[in-house]
Formats: C-alpha cells, sequence, structure tokens
C-alpha cells in the first residue's frame, strides 16, 4: 500500500498505519523504547533525522512489531516522555528544532504513540551534536562507548532503514531544496500580477485588468481573489479566457508530473470550490468540465503518468465534495460523483472516481483499497483556504464531509449503473469512524429532496443499495479497528422497511 502523510495523529490514523502490516520509507514500526534512556533517544533521533529528509515527513509507531501487530512493553511512564514539547526538548540536543506531533493510542489494551515528524524546511537535517551511548558488553568488561552519528551528519530513509547519506541521496536532496525555491520563485513572479490585481480591485476599474494578467499562474491568495471578482462582476470574457488558457497550458505541461501542473490543478479547484460557495452552478459546470478534458490527456499517455494525473485529479474532486456536503449543494455533489471521461474503460467502473483509484492502485501510487484518499484529499483541503472557507482544516467536520462524500459518490454511481456490483465503488469511508459516514446514511434515508437528487432508483433499491455497502465496509473496517456498521437508527429502519430480506444485515 501507500501511505499518505498527513500532520495527524489520531487513533483512526494509528489503527490505518498498523494495518499496512509492512514498513515504508515514510513509516517505521518500532518496539518499545524508553526517549529518558541515552541509548534509546539517540536511535529515535537517527530515525527522526530521516524522516526530516522525506518530502512529506513521516511517522514513527512506538510499540508495534515490523508487521504492525502492537507488542506490549510500553508503560505509562515511559508513554509521558513521548509528550510533545518533552520530546522535542530532548532531540533538541542533536537535532535543530524537529516539529514533532505525538499522542497515546490503545489496541486491544496495548499501549502505542504514535509521532508525526514535519519535513525540513531545508529539504534535510544536520546533525549538531554527537549521537552517543554506553553499551554494556559484562560483568568484568567495561562499557563500549558506541557512536550512532557525527555532527555534519545527514541521514535518509533507504527503504525501511535510516542511514547515512550518499551521492544519489544528494542530489535527491538538493533537487528537493531546488523544487521549493522555485516555488518561492513562482511566488515573487506573480507578486506583480498581484500588485496589479489589487490596484485595480481597490480602484473597482476590473475592466481595466488585461486578458494576460487573469493567469492560473498568481498565487493562491491572488487567484482567489481574482476569480470571486470576476464571477461577482459576472465577467464571462475574462473567465472563458482564463479557462481556456488553462486547459492549453495544462496540455503542454501534462508529460511531466511537474509542480506547474499540480499548481495549474489547484487553480481549478480554488475556481470550482469558489461556485460552489457562493452557488455559481454555470460556471462550477464550465470548470468541472475543463478538468475532465484534462483528465482525458492520460488516455494519450503512457498509464504511470496517466494514473499520476488522475490520482491528482481525483483527490481536489474529493476535496470539492467534501465542501459540497458541508455546503449541501447537492448538484455539485453529484455532478462531481459522476463524471465520465470520454474512454471506453471508464465506463466498466461508472465513472471517473473507480476508474482512477483501481489504475492508480494497480500503479502502487495508492493502496488496494481508496480509504487512502481520504486522507490526500485532506491534505488538499490544508493547502487550499478556498476549500474550507467555512471552517479550520483540521475541524473534525472536514473529514466528516469527506467520509460522507464518499458514501454519496458510491451511491451516486450504483444509482446511475443500476448495480450493487462491486467493481463501481470501494468503501473508503471505512477507514473511519462509523460516526463520521453515518450523517450521509441517514439524510439520504430520511430527506426525500436529498435521495431525488443524488439517487436513481426506487427505496427498495435504495435499501439494497445501502446494505450492500455496509457488507463491504464492515469487511475493510475489519483491517482498520474504525467503522463498526451503520449506526444511524433512521438509516437502519429505512433498510428494514424497504430492503428483503437478503438485504438487511447492516
Amino acid at each position: 500500500m501507500a501511505v499518505i502523510v498527513e500532520p495527524v495523529v489520531t487513533r483512526e490514523k494509528a489503527a490505518a498505519l498498523l494495518a499496512e502490516q509492512s514498513e515504508h520509507s515514510c513509516l517505521d514500526y518500532k518496539h518499545p523504547l524508553d526517549p529518558a534512556t541515552t541509548r534509546d533517544l539517540v536511535e529515535l533521533a537517527k530515525d527522526v533525522a530521516a524522516m526530516q529528509a522525506e518530502p512529506d515527513g513521516g511517522y514513527l509507531l512506538i510499540g508495534a512489531d515490523d508487521h504492525g501487530n502492537p507488542v506490549a512493553g510500553l508503560t505509562d511512564s515511559c508513554a509521558r516522555h513521548f509528550d510533545d514539547a518533552t520530546l522535542r526538548r530532548k532531540l533538541g540536543k542533536y537535532l535543530s528544532e524537529p516539529e514533532i506531533r505525538t499522542a497515546r493510542h490503545e489496541f486491544k489494551g496495548i499501549l502505542t504513540v504514535l509521532i508525526y515528524v514535519q519535513p525540513s524546511p531545508y529539504g534535510f537535517c544536520i546533525i549538531h551534536a554527537p549521537g552517543e551511548y554506553e553499551e554494556p558488553l559484562g560483568d568484568a568488561e567495561k562499557p563500549r562507548k558506541r557512536t550512532i552519528f557525527r555532527p555534519g551528519e545527514v541521514f535518509v530513509r533507504h527503504g525501511t532503514r535510516s542511514e547515512r547519506w550518499n551521492d544519489a541521496d544528494r542530489e535527491r536532496l538538493i533537487g528537493q531544496v531546488l523544487d521549493r525555491r522555485k516555488e518561492q520563485w513562482r511566488q515573487e513572479l506573480s507578486r506583480e500580477w498581484s500588485a496589479q490585481l489589487d490596484s485595480v480591485l481597490a480602484a473597482t476599474r476590473l475592466e481595466r485588468l488585461s486578458l494576460q494578467a487573469v493567469s492560473w499562474q498568481l498565487d493562491a491568495d491572488a487567484f482567489e481573489q481574482l476569480i470571486t471578482e470576476l464571477l461577482r462582476r459576472g465577467d464571462d470574457i475574462a473567465l472563458r479566457t482564463l479557462l481556456n488558457s488553462a486547459a492549453r497550458d495544462a496540455e503542454s505541461l501534462y508529460p511531466n508530473q511537474s509542480e506547474e501542473l499540480e499548481q495549474l490543478l489547484d487553480r481549478f479547484t480554488i475556481a470550482a470550490a469558489l461556485c460552489i460557495d457562493h452557488e455559481r452552478p454555470a460556471w462550477f459546470h464550465r470548470v468541472l468540465g475543463a478538468l475532465v478534458r484534462i483528465y482525458e490527456l492520460g488516455f494519450l499517455d503512457p498509464q504511470p503518468r496517466a494514473a499520476w494525473l488522475w490520482l491528482e485529479i481525483m483527490t481536489r474532486v474529493y476535496a470539492l465534495g467534501a465542501l459540497a456536503v458541508r455546503d449541501e449543494v447537492w448538484t455539485a455533489v453529484r455532478l462531481l460523483a459522476d463524471r465520465q471521461p470520454q474512454h471506453h474503460s471508464v465506463r466498466r467502473y461508472g465513472g471517473w472516481i473507480r476508474h482512477a483509484l483501481t489504475v492508480a492502485s494497480r500503479a502502487k501510487l495508492i493502496g488496494e483499497q481508496d480509504g487512502g484518499m481520504l486522507a490526500s484529499a485532506h491534505n488538499v483541503v490544508r493547502a487550499l483556504g478556498a476549500l474550507h472557507p467555512d471552517r479550520s482544516a483540521e475541524h473534525e467536520s472536514v473529514l466528516t464531509s469527506l467520509c460522507q462524500f464518499d458514501v454519496y459518490s458510491c451511491l451516486v454511481v450504483m444509482g446511475e449503473q443500476g448495480t450493487t456490483e462491486g467493481r463501481l465503488f470501494n468503501p473508503g469511508f471505512a477507514r473511519y469512524y462509523s460516526q463520521r459516514s453515518d450523517p450521509a446514511f441517514e439524510r439520504i434515508a430520511i430527506d426525500p429532496a436529498v435521495r431525488a437528487a443524488l439517487f436513481d432508483g426506487d427505496d427498495a433499491f435504495l435499501a439494497e443499495t445501502m446494505s450492500a455497502m455496509s457488507r463491504y465496509a464492515s469487511q475493510e473496517a475489519f483491517r482498520f479497528d474504525g467503522w463498526e456498521g451503520i449506526g444511524s437508527r433512521d438509516a437502519r429502519r429505512f433498510i428494514k422497511e424497504h430492503g428483503t430480506d437478503r438485504h438487511q444485515d447492516t
């Protein structure tokens, strides 16, 4: 599977990481240790330094064997030393300002600690103090001093091991630094356009803004301000020009998995989010249509790059779907769920969501189950303010709305296809607690307007569909210690009243 790194240390995240059942470059299982001892602290500092060199950071899960099974041995007294502030101070003896988050979780009565390590803003960590401890040899011999690292050294992850960097690592890490510098350079280049935009908007003379300045290459804040003003004034010429030029640029950028293309997709996402939030359905349909056309570029190219493109688009679709759920824009929820780019391979899966996730899984860009999509989409929400205008990106309702969109998207596709076949959906929400997805099951069961907007079929078929989703989700949830079945009484009552005996188990 692919581990999705996000700045959270919740029990749901810890359960998902244990369910990986194998270590990754950004995930290290560690047997119980005590950072109050010099030996364990030095070993932990080495792993934290290596995780800081990962592009997105990583996780250390204390209290698990190499296969993700919780193992006894971590005591309450030891766990207290993993408090954020305490551990950060201890690690600071060797590492410069390590940014970490920690949390304690119990699984089947066994205590574990999850540590999130933020990537270094400089691309990698240079150790500034020696990591040494004395290793006892026997009763008659003096302890031997063991040196794990020295000042000036850099550690990286080689597969599942934390080791000193080599020439190949140096090139890769320097590339990471350059990529971050490029983003700063792009922001600097966009300031001139942003200044012109601010001046024009302040003088309320938008018509004086040249179409050349109406660009997706503006920084995110300036772009959001521009689209908001264009929507408010109904400037369809500028909006059409922007969408057309961005779609052309996507075609030239696509052959490379570049930050520029990711930025372009982000700008489309911002525009779509503003259309949802400001209730501009016609323009939302146009922006979404442009995203579909970009998706279709992948059918002209070899699979690995196509899989990357489709996955990048789909993470943004989920992020937009969560906003549409919170805003209760049900037409947008349906449109996001059921788009069918023009290619025969999409039809088998009923739409682009399942198609993208299946191809991405085969390309090993994401796990076999698409629950990781929700974590990836949450990272997109964190990055773009337009996707959470109503609250903080870390507010519980954001993750909950992602789970609800996952439920609704499955229902939309199965309703349109008239079947509950497993090829059409995979319940990513099963990685999370039932209370996150329950509101979606309940809403479609009790609200005829929502049911009419999202589901094609009578009540009996809806009951069958919900029951099928429950069965699939229960199978998946066994691995993640999360979802416990449909908890909503209204949803369960709906299934019982309208379903057949064969489809009433939830």
